[in-house]
């Protein structure tokens, strides 16, 4: 008498029904398809996981390069926001000590005689909340009359600094501008100002204007005054424009093209946490640019992804520690 066969358990006779067989074949072929995809795909996600993190180090690599040989600037915002100390003087012997030459300035045009001895007409360093003592922090500069800030310039660093500056003033006419005290200015006044003191002081090859006027101004006369006065200022320096998150980036190719440089803010970074829109600008631009504000490692490692040719910072300091850790 024939036993079964112990090795199947399907048939008595040893045989399994032709369908059931041809369906354990194309089943167990399946599964190791989808077994060899599984590992082909693993190892591409692998391999594009090296390819970005090596891409990530060298652009890393390559920023610090280019701030080490200053192909790429490092700029102090607000003077120096965030130096241990409330001595102006101070301030800059410490960004020259760390290798910070390029400083990023906020101007205001005072409209009244002020406690400290300021008199009114007079060009400062401030941003508009440190000239309103609005803000709970000070830079050691802020409210230093422009004068007294280009001479602890030229006494720390001889002639080896650049300023950009940002001269604040009702540029929209909006009605939140003329009631602010540090925006009431019609811009020709401060822009006068500017001039005259950029002369004064020898400034030429030293200073960026960040100025863009307002076409849409229904003052005929004051828009022609001033364009002249922008005219003479960028004899002596150069121009810049600041790009804000708000901006409309698909027009600024167009627009860019009067400009020495171009100052976006770093969230236009397409991933950027706050650029919520996706606002994508052309890689071209931004190695146009002067970034603001990178204040940490994760911006930092934004403005690596793009290469721009300067960084404005409220830490210098701890962006040259970070850039000290990268590619040791």
């Amino acid at each position: 008498m024939n036993r079964p066969n112990r090795w199947n358990i399907y048939s008595a006779k040893g045989n399994l029904p032709s369908s059931t067989r041809r369906r354990c074949i194309i089943a167990a072929s399946c599964c190791f398809s989808i077994f060899l995809i599984l590992l082909i795909f693993n190892r591409i996600l692998q391999q594009l996981s090296l390819t970005s993190s090596n891409e990530i180090r060298e652009k890393k690599c390559r920023l610090k390069q280019a701030i080490q040989s200053g192909e790429c600037q490092l700029f102090s915002h607000r003077s120096y926001y965030n130096a241990k100390t409330d001595d102006c003087r101070n301030a800059m012997e410490q960004l020259k000590r760390i290798g910070v030459h390029h400083l990023d300035l906020d101007l205001v045009l005072t409209t009244t005689d002020k406690d400290d001895g300021i008199a009114s007409n007079t060009l400062i360093v401030a941003h508009p909340m440190e000239y309103k003592h609005t803000t709970p922090t000070y830079s050691p500069c802020g409210n230093t009359p422009f004068n007294e800030m280009i001479n602890l310039l030229k006494t720390v660093y001889n002639d080896n600094f650049f300023i950009s500056m940002e001269p604040k003033a009702a540029w929209r006419q909006t009605t939140q501008e003329l009631n602010d005290v540090a925006l009431i200015h019609p811009p020709s006044r401060i822009l006068e100002k500017l001039l005259e003191l950029i002369e004064f002081n020898e400034l030429a090859g030293h200073c960026a204007a960040i100025v863009e006027l307002n076409y849409q101004l229904k003052d005929e006369a004051e828009l022609h005054r001033q364009e002249e006065l922008l005219r003479r200022i960028t004899q002596h320096c150069q121009l810049f424009k600041g790009i804000r998150l708000s901006d409309d980036v698909d027009k600024l190719h167009h627009d860019v093209e009067e400009y020495d440089a171009i100052m976006p803010t770093i969230e236009l970074h397409s991933r950027h946490p706050r650029n919520v829109e996706g606002k994508v600008m052309q890689q071209e631009l931004w190695s146009k640019s002067i970034v603001w504000v990178v204040d940490n490692e994760v911006d930092l490692e934004f403005a690596a992804d793009v290469s721009p040719r300067g960084i404005v910072s409220n830490t210098p300091q701890e962006i040259v520690r970070i850039l000290e850790g990268w590619c040791q």
